[in-house]
Protein backbone atom coordinates (compact mmCIF):
# COMPACT_ATOMS: atom_id res chain seq x y z
CA UNK A 1 0.00 0.00 0.00
CA UNK A 2 1.23 3.40 -0.82
CA UNK A 3 1.72 6.20 1.82
CA UNK A 4 1.96 9.23 -0.31
CA UNK A 5 -0.94 10.83 -1.85
CA UNK A 6 1.96 12.00 -4.58
CA UNK A 7 3.93 8.78 -5.16
CA UNK A 8 0.66 6.76 -5.29
CA UNK A 9 -0.19 4.50 -7.96
CA UNK A 10 -3.25 4.57 -10.19
CA UNK A 11 -5.13 1.64 -8.04
CA UNK A 12 -4.15 3.50 -4.49
CA UNK A 13 -6.10 6.92 -6.58
CA UNK A 14 -9.12 5.22 -7.51
CA UNK A 15 -9.34 3.39 -4.49
CA UNK A 16 -9.16 6.70 -2.93
CA UNK A 17 -11.56 8.60 -5.68
CA UNK A 18 -14.47 5.88 -5.23
CA UNK A 19 -14.23 5.91 -1.57
CA UNK A 20 -14.84 9.55 -1.63
CA UNK A 21 -17.74 8.90 -3.63
CA UNK A 22 -18.70 6.11 -2.07
CA UNK A 23 -19.12 8.87 1.38
CA UNK A 24 -20.99 11.25 -0.34
CA UNK A 25 -23.62 9.65 -1.78
CA UNK A 26 -24.34 8.51 1.68
CA UNK A 27 -24.33 11.95 3.42
CA UNK A 28 -26.60 12.99 0.12
CA UNK A 29 -28.78 10.48 0.99
CA UNK A 30 -28.93 10.46 4.57
CA UNK A 31 -29.17 14.48 4.05
CA UNK A 32 -31.98 13.64 2.06
CA UNK A 33 -33.95 11.11 4.39
CA UNK A 34 -34.00 13.64 6.85
CA UNK A 35 -35.48 16.40 5.17
CA UNK A 36 -38.39 14.49 4.06
CA UNK A 37 -39.86 14.38 7.33
CA UNK A 38 -40.02 17.98 8.12
CA UNK A 39 -42.43 19.52 6.54
CA UNK A 40 -41.62 22.94 7.20
CA UNK A 41 -38.21 23.09 5.45
CA UNK A 42 -39.91 22.66 2.27
CA UNK A 43 -42.42 25.83 2.44
CA UNK A 44 -42.10 29.16 2.11
CA UNK A 45 -43.21 31.72 4.40
CA UNK A 46 -43.61 34.76 4.27
CA UNK A 47 -43.54 37.92 6.65
CA UNK A 48 -45.14 40.47 5.65
CA UNK A 49 -46.75 41.82 2.43
CA UNK A 50 -45.12 41.18 -0.85
CA UNK A 51 -43.43 44.54 -2.49
CA UNK A 52 -42.93 44.88 -6.04
CA UNK A 53 -40.21 47.14 -7.66
CA UNK A 54 -41.95 49.36 -9.76
CA UNK A 55 -40.12 52.58 -9.90
CA UNK A 56 -36.34 53.49 -10.52
CA UNK A 57 -33.93 55.35 -8.04
CA UNK A 58 -30.59 56.64 -8.87
CA UNK A 59 -27.89 56.23 -6.16
CA UNK A 60 -25.01 58.68 -5.66
CA UNK A 61 -22.39 56.58 -8.08
CA UNK A 62 -24.80 57.13 -11.12
CA UNK A 63 -26.03 53.23 -10.61
CA UNK A 64 -29.43 52.54 -11.31
CA UNK A 65 -31.56 50.52 -9.06
CA UNK A 66 -34.69 48.85 -9.42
Amino acid sequence: MNHFLISASGNTHAKIAGLALAVSMVFVAIVSATSVNRPEISSARVHGPVVKATTTTTVAGGAIVR
